[in-house]
């Protein structure tokens, strides 16, 4: 099983659903600086994709999940209020 397969998981997809997230679910990976990164979106009740999950490839070579402040620009992005919801900078 590859990165992105086990992002789409069963076990994930099951979370998602506990969160009112339901399917089409989309999982994909991109690259920013040389790293990889995974994320996982699906549908909330009002219809709008919203992010599950952000994982990123660990030192032993496994995926670990991504804390909000750690999401590269792009994520932040595309995900403006999951963002804003998981992260506020009080600095």
């Amino acid at each position: 099983m590859d990165f992105l397969e086990q992002v789409v998981s069963d076990r994930l997809t099951r979370h998602a659903r506990w969160l009112g997230v339901q399917p089409p679910y989309d999982g994909s990976e991109f690259i920013w600086k040389d790293e990889h990164f995974y994320h996982l979106s699906g549908i909330d009740r009002q219809g709008r994709r919203v992010l599950i999950e952000v994982f990123r490839i660990g030192i032993e070579g496994k995926l670990e999940a991504v804390f909000a402040f750690q999401y590269p620009p792009p994520i932040r992005n595309l995900y403006r209020a999951e963002y804003d919801l998981l992260y506020s900078d009080d600095s």
